[in-house]
């Protein structure tokens, strides 16, 4: 691609990426410097990133098609919500132990060891639940994983070692497999539900997101009108204090020319600033980077390569009525984990004998494959493939034997987190990365250059809104030092 041509006007901030970081970011920056020029730009024609909520009728809520919930203990989340006036609600109103259906056999929760009673489990692991075989794999990794605070983590990441190498060149897969039996370690990981939190995850971050100062406290909720309400209610409040919101807009190519830097699209416009802040996930950096010089040096790709971007499939269907709390072994909880293909099922419904909604099918990393496979290439909530509602209607029969699932459903809607080979589903840090390193690092990643990056993907809360946001902010404090 050639260089475009630049407009006269130079901006003192452009952020690329419309989701939770680069409006939160946006936001910051124009509340502390009205007097600054700021512009966001974002490829896709909707606010939001991989937060996309979308209005059903009938339907009392949203579906999420990205994310769905944040934790009342995450406190940035909690401020903006608060500070904005953003209506919320619970996201489990019934708030019961969440189920497990696992070789057939239904358990009532992940720590109820009957769950297990499909495994050949030996002496030692008979007997105990999921919950207690990994715990008990992680406390062998790391004893004092309950007791370690923050700064405690880092020191421990730095020098720690578990069966003769370093912590963190583990996968947390490959470490729990040295400690459980084959079958404990299946049992355990299908009980998990989520493919990628374990088998690729760095075993010294995946610890801590699981069991120490990463895991999020307090209740789940989520706004009224969805979780896209947080990044647009950013963007209007940043536009309404004089910031420009560009929509449609996708950057190809990023060169530095006369001390700025020169965004080039995808149309051939470009525009100059000051500064550069890409909110964009790893894929996305990686593509922008091969027409990039600027962005592709050594320390850049390092720390791309600290991370993976993982992709997701979500599948919603909805019904004239929740026929899952039927039959004497209904779900009474929000989910079901299972080892069938679709994997997690979450259930929405708060009134019997009114219109609801199942996510019926949650997939990431490698169990994305038999979903994909049936998409007829589907995504962008578009309705759910033949292939796709004949498979799940029997999935979900497996999994609810006690209820007659319908043929099929009132309606569906089907997103893939990778369907566009610049989108995943979310970010965790990869064995042998040193991510202390690289979250500092990744503030700006070259010290004579004025480009930034933030994101969940840079911060100790992958998959998480408030990861977004603590990385846009620690990018706000260095810009407005």
């Amino acid at each position: 691609m050639s260089p475009s041509q630049p407009t006269d006007d130079e901006l003192d901030v452009a952020i690329v990426g419309a989701g939770s970081a680069g409006t939160y970011l946006a936001y910051r920056l124009i509340q502390a410097r009205p007097d600054w020029r700021i512009a966001i730009f974002e490829r896709s024609t909707r606010i939001g990133g991989r937060l996309w909520s979308v209005k059903v009728d009938g339907l009392a809520h949203p579906i999420e098609l990205g994310g769905m919930r944040y934790m009342s203990g995450h406190p940035l989340v909690q401020s903006v919500v608060d500070e904005l006036g953003i209506e919320t609600r619970a996201f489990d109103p019934a708030d019961q132990p969440e189920r497990t259906v696992l070789r057939g056999v239904i358990g009532l929760s992940t720590d109820d060891p009957e769950g297990g009673r499909g495994y050949d489990l030996p002496a030692g692991e008979a007997g105990r639940s999921a919950g207690d075989l990994m715990r008990g794999a992680f406390l062998k990794i790391v004893p004092q994983a309950r007791e370690l605070d923050e700064a405690g983590w880092r020191r421990h990441r730095a020098t720690a070692t578990f069966g003769g190498r370093e912590l963190t060149d583990w996968s947390l897969d490959d470490a729990v497999a040295t400690i459980l039996s084959p079958e404990g370690h299946r049992f355990a990981t299908d009980a998990f539900g989520y493919d990628s939190g374990i088998r690729p995850h760095n075993a010294g971050d995946a610890i801590q997101y699981v069991m120490g100062t990463g895991y999020p406290s307090g209740k789940a909720r989520v706004p009224v009108d969805g979780m896209d309400r947080i990044p647009q209610e950013l963007a209007t409040r940043f536009a309404g204090i004089g910031g420009t919101v560009r929509l449609g807009h996708d950057v190809r190519q990023v060169e530095m020319g006369e001390g700025n830097v020169v965004l080039g699209f995808a149309d051939g416009s470009g525009v100059r600033a000051r500064r550069l802040v890409l909110a964009l996930t790893i894929p996305a950096l990686e593509t922008l980077a091969e027409a990039s010089p600027a962005i592709n040096g050594p320390t850049w790709r390092r720390v791309y390569r600290s991370i993976e971007g993982f992709p997701a499939t979500k599948l919603y269907s909805w019904y004239d009525r929740p026929w899952w709390r039927d039959g004497a072994d209904a779900p009474t909880g929000l989910r079901t984990t299972t080892d069938l293909p679709n994997r997690k099922i979450f259930y929405f419904d708060e009134v019997p004998d009114r219109p609801a909604a199942i996510l019926a099918a949650f997939t990431d990393h490698r169990h994305d494959e038999p979903i994909v496979a049936l998409a007829d290439g589907r995504s962008g909530g578009a309705p759910a493939s033949p292939g796709i509602l004949e498979a799940v209607q029997g999935w979900l029969a497996t999994a609810h034997p006690g209820a007659a699932v319908p043929a099929l459903p009132e309606g569906s809607a089907f997103q893939h987190w990778g369907a566009d080979r610049r989108e995943v589903g979310w970010h965790f840090w990869r064995a042998g990365a040193n991510s202390d390193e690289i979250i500092d690092l990744a503030a700006q990643p070259d010290a004579s250059l004025p480009i930034h990056l933030c994101g969940e993907v840079f911060s100790r809360r992958g998959a998480w809104v408030e990861g977004a946001l603590e990385t846009a902010d620690a990018v706000a404090s260095r810009l407005l030092a």
